[in-house]
């Protein structure tokens, strides 16, 4: 009898849950689209205790067991959607029941003419990528994409423009995943409105090549992506803008574009005194000696983006600009030279002025023939013609403030320089054993760049009269020229190891690359000009001047041809929550350098040890929750200037010359990210870090003479250079939805080797960057306030010389009330206090901006806007660098206190579709300038 007693009874507890009843349903959303990630909860009466809870799948479905009889009520909630309640009764275990699709609305309040939604998830983590929600982050009207990307946590706008995330450079601007004027993210940032934009997803991925063929070449890339709302993808958009300002300050702008589900073309266009190029200067880089990188800078532009084709299987796409710059920028200097028994102070000022003209084109055809074969081709071209000249003059002093030199110099400088390049992908996939594929990459790459310099210096020694030189009181002309081919390919196979399936793959690629490098370098003294100089002479000279006599010495004429290899052997492993790539590449290579004026310093040279590891892991938890780490060794040849034996003598006080006998350095680098998505709490955390080390480093060696502070600079081989960065963001949301905080922390350390006077130099320089930030948001306001500290350590080996601090502290602040009827105020303020600077630059700096807009018309289309930029007339721009041999303070000429009046006009062609819900919380209309908003100017960073 005990023993049947027993039976039944473990009999009833196994049958207990299958008897047990079953509730299942799907939830949508108003235009019949699952809804992913809805937090659903069983409540049961009468005191709504919490029996169950679990997050729909990526079908919107829910499915519970072990419900016991009884009443209960289903409630689904989600941020952005009405909570919603569904009651239904279980009778007996036995039930099976199915509430079939439960349909969610949107969070709405109508406001007259103006629909405001509620506040969707802020911020989400997932794998690779970071999400941004746009409309969780107002800005004000008529604001261009970069005001947007300035209130995202984590990602940062500098003075030039330059975005980062993380700390790692945004190299590309997407819309829609199409790329939006190639690598240039200052067009999209600074040319479309804010408005547009519905999500911004911050992505790592590897390289366009990698991606086509599926096997790792090295090289990754940080891009953002705009995901458009829906509401602008059937016609056009467009606004135009005016604003003229106190101070002669003026800007127009305007952006006429369509964006469909396959197709985009835009056109902008604008031009500005108040430092918002609205591109990025790329051909500033192609010339030595041009200018500075801050002042206050005029520019015109015009460029056209477009992207077509009815399918993805073949799409055309590309752009195509031209831009014009002014510049004018001053600096002041204060340097800190280190030695191990002494250091000395410059003092220099300087003024620069630079004008440049930019044509450029990048275009692309992607045709996917058919399953099995793709075809990538990237034709483009840029024209570059600058003209600049700078007056300088700078002092060097002791210790005691005993004065060593004077240098008082004179530049003229003007280039020409063209570029083509061409790339060509094909990618076969076998449909006879599946997994298998094979690609080829085909590029080809010219340049010519013919720039001429004349320079004139004044050089006065207080420590020794007339040194042994002919180069400290001399009136130069240069001519130079470099003019390059570069020839390189790569095959790449892949195989499966078994059934394709199983996710095992070996991976084999082949890579070769030759460049052809010419250079003529040709320097003369004019006799007899010094003493009369004036700058008129000088900005003749386009050509040889009369009596130009060449100082063989300083000349050369290089041809140069460097060879590369590349065998990279790798494995892959693919499954459902991990991925994994891992192998070896052997890449020898080497290079001949002729210099036709003096055979005796030729260089030849092969190296053939170059071995370097790579390896990269991601394990993907669950659905929002994963982790990446990643390794790779590389090898790096020195560079040509590096390499060649021939004084530089540009500036007289500083000469470098190269050492062919130098050898390639070898570099380890490593990555680790984790990034979590809490679907219920809403909460985004992400977690990074990174370094580099290398071996064999290519550093500087400088001998200084100390009673002239001439300086000789060459180049040795070193170990000990490294670089380590990691920080972590966290972003959440409270109860209520309507107050959202973030923290994040980043934290540096640089160690940077080299020698000075024959002494071997360790410095390192830590920084720490912590910030928290507040922000409240309802229908019309939102308020957002960030303190915010940054700390900077700067040390040094050699002796006597003592630990470097800054401290930076202060907070940034923004307000936004946007009225239904039209109206709206805008404000924002910076406040930063530094200690730990040169004397003179440890001042506090304020920039507060603010901005009062009205919109008119039926759709609120015209916009009349007033802008303060720096009301208080207190900013301030100063920077720090630390190198192994000095330390380095900046000031330098900004924009400062102006009012500028505005109107903008926007222009919507989409017929039968209601506005995207935040247009009526930022009209549309003219999109600013790059200040936070409006008609701005630049914000320090």
């Amino acid at each position: 009898m005990k023993k049947i007693l027993t039976a039944t009874l473990l009999t009833a507890l196994m049958v207990m849950p299958v008897l047990a009843a079953r509730v299942r349903g799907r939830v949508l959303d108003s235009q019949q689209q699952p809804l992913v990630g809805v937090t659903t909860q069983i409540l049961q009466f009468p005191d709504s205790t919490r029996k169950a809870y679990m997050i729909t799948n990526a079908k919107g479905n829910f499915n519970f067991n072990n419900i016991k009889p009884g009443n209960y009520t289903v409630k689904l909630t989600m941020v952005g959607m009405d909570d919603m309640y569904q009651n239904f009764q279980v009778q007996d275990t036995t039930t099976i029941l199915n509430l079939g699709k439960l349909v969610m609305t949107e969070t709405a309040t109508n406001l007259q003419t103006a629909v405001v939604t509620g506040i969707k998830t802020a911020v989400v983590a997932k794998q690779d990528t970071i999400e941004f929600n746009a409309g969780s982050f107002k800005t004000q009207a008529n604001s261009s994409v970069e005001d947007l990307l300035k209130k995202l946590p984590g990602v940062e706008v500098d003075a030039d423009g330059k975005i980062t995330s993380g700390g790692k450079s945004i190299s590309k601007i997407l819309v829609d995943g199409k790329e939006f004027f190639g690598g240039d993210t200052q067009m999209a940032t600074k040319n479309l409105p804010s408005e547009l934009v519905d999500k911004v997803q911050v992505v790592d991925r590897k390289s366009d090549l990698a991606r086509l063929t599926g096997v790792d070449d090295g090289e990754e890339e940080t891009v953002i992506n705009l995901s458009i709302k829906k509401g602008m993808k059937n016609g056009w958009f467009g606004n135009l803008g005016a604003g003229y300002g106190t101070d002669g300050r003026y800007e127009g702008k305007f952006n006429i574009s369509t964006f469909t589900d396959t197709n985009q073309f835009s056109i902008v266009g604008g031009g500005n005194n108040i430092n918002d190029l609205g591109f990025g200067d790329g051909g500033r880089g192609r010339f030595s000696g041009f200018g500075g990188s801050r002042g206050i800078t005029a520019a015109e532009r015009i460029g056209m983006n477009f992207s077509v084709g009815k399918t993805e299987d073949f799409r055309v796409g590309g752009n195509v600009f031209y831009a014009h710059t002014s510049q004018n920028s001053v600096t002041d200097k204060n340097t800190i030279r280190l030695y191990s028994d002494y250091s000395q102070t410059q003092k220099s000022h300087s003024d620069s002025w630079d004008k440049g003209h930019n044509v450029k084109g990048d275009f692309r055809v992607e045709w996917k023939m058919d399953p099995n074969n793709t075809l990538d081709f990237r034709p483009s071209f840029e024209f570059n013609a600058r003209d600049a000249e700078s007056a300088s003059l700078s002092r060097l002093f002791q210790e005691d403030g005993t004065p060593v030199n004077s240098d008082n110099s004179r530049k003229f400088n003007n280039g020409v320089n063209y570029d083509l390049e061409g790339r060509l992908i094909y990618v076969h996939n076998f449909p006879s054993k599946p997994g298998r594929s094979v690609s080829l990459q085909g590029n080809y790459e010219f340049s010519d760049n013919r720039q001429h310099n004349t320079s004139w210096n004044d050089i006065v020694y207080f420590l020794q009269q007339n040194p042994d030189s002919d180069m400290d009181d001399l009136y130069r002309y240069m001519d130079n020229r470099q003019w390059n081919n570069r020839i390189g390919g790569r095959l790449t196979y892949t195989e499966p190891l078994g059934d394709s399936k199983n996710g095992n793959f070996l991976q084999v690629a082949y890579r070769v690359n030759t460049r052809f490098n010419n250079a003529d370098k040709y320097t003369y003294r004019i006799p007899g000009m010094s003493s009369d100089f004036t700058a008129d002479m000088v900005q003749d000279f386009q050509s040889l001047p009369d009596g130009a006599v060449m100082m063989d010495s300083l000349s050369n004429r290089f041809r140069n041809a460097f060879y590369n290899h590349e065998l990279q052997v790798g494995y892959k492993k693919v499954s459902k929550k991990m991925n994994f790539e891992g192998g070896l590449s052997y890449s020898p290579s080497g290079m001949e350098s002729n210099n036709i004026l003096n055979h005796d310093k030729d260089v030849s040279r092969w190296v053939w040890t170059n071995v370097a590891p790579y390896a990269r892991f991601q394990y993907k938890f669950d659905k929002t929750s994963s982790l990446r780490l990643d390794y790779r060794g590389r090898a790096n040849q020195p560079s040509l200037n590096q390499l060649q034996p021939v004084p530089d003598v540009a500036d007289p006080l500083n000469i470098t010359i190269g050492n062919p006998n130098l050898k390639p350095s070898f570099s380890q680098s490593f990555g680790l990210h984790y990034s979590n998505f809490g679907a219920e709490s809403q909460r985004s955390l992400m977690v990074m870090m990174r370094g580099e080390f290398s071996t064999n480093d290519v550093v500087s060696k400088t001998v200084t003479d100390r009673n002239t502070g001439g300086r000789t600079t060459t180049y040795e081989n070193a170990d000990g250079n490294m670089s380590m960065f990691g920080g972590f963001m966290l972003n959440q949301p409270f109860a209520n939805k309507k107050w959202r905080y973030s923290a994040r922390l980043w934290g540096n350390y640089m160690r940077n080797v080299g020698y000075v006077n024959e002494e071997f130099n360790r410095s390192g320089n830590i920084g720490i960057r912590p910030s928290v930030g507040l922000t409240y948001t309802n229908d019309l306001l939102q308020i957002s306030v960030n303190p915010t500290y940054a700390m900077q350590m700067s040390t040094s080996s050699l002796k006597n010389q003592d630990t470097k601090y800054t401290h930076t502290y202060g907070f940034r602040s923004d307000a936004n009330l946007n009225l239904p009827f039209g109206l709206s105020f805008n404000t924002d303020i910076d406040f930063g206090r530094s200690t730990g600077y040169s004397s003179g630059m440890n001042q506090d700096s304020w920039l507060w901006n603010a901005q009062i807009s009205y919109s008119v018309l039926n759709n609120k289309s015209l916009t009349f806007s007033v802008r303060a930029y720096d009301i208080l007339g207190m900013k301030r721009n100063y920077s720090r660098s630390v190198t192994a041999a000095m330390i380095t303070d900046s000031s330098f000429n900004d924009l400062t206190r102006y009012v500028m009046f505005g109107v903008a006009y926007t222009f919507n062609t989409m017929k039968g579709k209601k506005p995207a819900p935040d247009d009526f919380m930022n009209p549309g209309g003219f999109h600013g300038g790059p200040g936070r908003g409006g008609f701005g100017g630049r914000r320090p960073h």
